[in-house]
């Protein structure tokens, strides 16, 4: 595996020092396009090509999440993309793959580099039924950041070797012209290499959802998952929520879209908890270009990395703007709480970012991004400050 990603990292290295070498010899763009055009082919239906190309650097005034003694750094990020897509008269599956790495100016023991393959398909069955599926692999090799902490060894700081794996399939059938049903089915995986206190889990998911539109401007909905996580030391828990809802257009331009219920919750300690289940979302379509919304959500949670259950809120409010034909930008900030059933610890989370898009030309990208998160804890040693700035050049062919 070690050896099959570093084989994958070189290969992007040297994709980008050829893009900027051939940039330097005083090619136009336009030529540039032409050369990477000629490494797109089709295989058997299949349009093979090198989807996008990301270099920029990141300032990081607390890379290790610490409350008293922050660490800066400059990060300087690459990443690299490659897809693969077929598309037929009703069929649309694609491939893609995607290798980044981050290297640390100062602290080099936190260099992490990830790696991540997506499958997604659609097929459009029949006029009235349709299903998608779709899986993303990711392995990740970094140092880890565990309850606003990181793990260090005597010799220095640990990277751990996580793999994740996300699977989703649904399938919908409209049962008549007002009403349509969905049914899907998540399967997650976590496995952890270097570290004994991280357990393996599961996750799997299963629901059923029905929207009945009344009228054009008001649409009902009924959702029922049921949800169980199961660890590798045998401890599991089970998730039934229950949720009513409704979209309703008040304007042309601003809708709401409501979700209450419950969840009835089997803890890892066998304790029956019952909990609210709330999203609430009122978005302006202010023009053409221009969208605000304010957003408020309050779930139950399990988490894959330990045993235990959370309860989290949180309120946003984000707006996005293009600001002139090339030139756009997203606002957003939000402030939350999370706090766990099996312990005392509570988290109070207050962020916002901001990020800045032009469109150098039609291929290439310039980002401006701004993070802030402030995060308070109960714990003595946990809560920290943070603030990120990335400058970066995207290229998408």
């Amino acid at each position: 595996m070690a050896g099959y990603i570093r084989t994958a990292l070189t290969t992007g290295f040297l994709v980008i020092v050829l893009f900027f070498a051939v940039l330097k010899s005083g090619y136009s763009f336009d030529s540039i396009t032409q050369f990477l055009d000629m490494l797109s082919y089709n295989y058997k239906g299949f349009d093979i090509k090198l989807k996008g190309i990301t270099l920029g650097e990141m300032y990081d005034d607390n890379v290790t999440f610490d409350k008293e003694n922050k660490i800066d750094d400059f990060i300087t990020i690459l990443g690299v993309g490659m897809s693969a897509k077929y598309e037929g008269k009703t069929k649309t599956l694609e491939l893609t793959a995607n290798i980044g790495n981050q290297t640390y100016a100062k602290n080099r023991d936190f260099n992490n580099m990830t790696q991540d393959i997506a499958i997604n398909f659609k097929n459009e069955l029949s006029e009235y039924d349709r299903m998608s599926l779709k899986n993303v692999f990711t392995y990740t090799d970094a140092p880890i950041f565990f309850r606003d902490d990181f793990f260090r060894e005597e010799q220095g700081v640990t990277n751990v070797d996580r793999f994740t794996n996300r699977f989703h399939v649904d399938y919908s059938r409209d049962v008549f012209k007002q009403l349509s049903l969905t049914l899907r089915y998540d399967n997650d995986f976590d496995t952890y290499s270097g570290v004994d206190f991280l357990e393996d889990s599961i996750l799997n998911r299963m629901g059923i959802e029905s929207n009945y539109s009344i009228t054009p401007e008001t649409s009902f909905l009924f959702v029922y998952d049921f949800t169980t996580r199961e660890f590798q030391g045998g401890d599991d828990a089970s998730i039934n929520t229950v949720t009513t809802g409704i979209r309703q257009y008040i304007t042309r331009k601003i809708y709401f879209d409501g979700k209450a219920g419950l969840s009835f919750i089997d803890t890892f300690n066998d304790e029956s908890l019952i909990r609210p289940a709330l999203e609430a979302a009122l978005s302006y379509q202010v023009d053409t270009v221009t969208l605000a919304k304010l957003s408020f959500t309050r779930n139950t949670v399990t988490n894959p990395n330990s045993a235990n259950i959370s309860d989290n809120w949180r309120t946003t409010a984000s707006v996005k703007q293009q600001l002139s034909e090339r030139f756009r930008c997203s606002l957003s900030i939000f402030y939350g709480e999370f706090s766990s059933l099996d312990s005392d610890s509570n988290v109070k989370l207050l962020g916002s970012s901001a990020l800045f898009t032009y469109d150098i030309n039609k291929n290439l990208k310039g980002n401006l991004t701004y993070t802030f998160l402030d995060a308070d804890s109960n714990i003595d040693t946990g809560g920290y400050t943070k603030n990120t700035v990335f400058l970066g050049l995207t290229a998408e062919f």
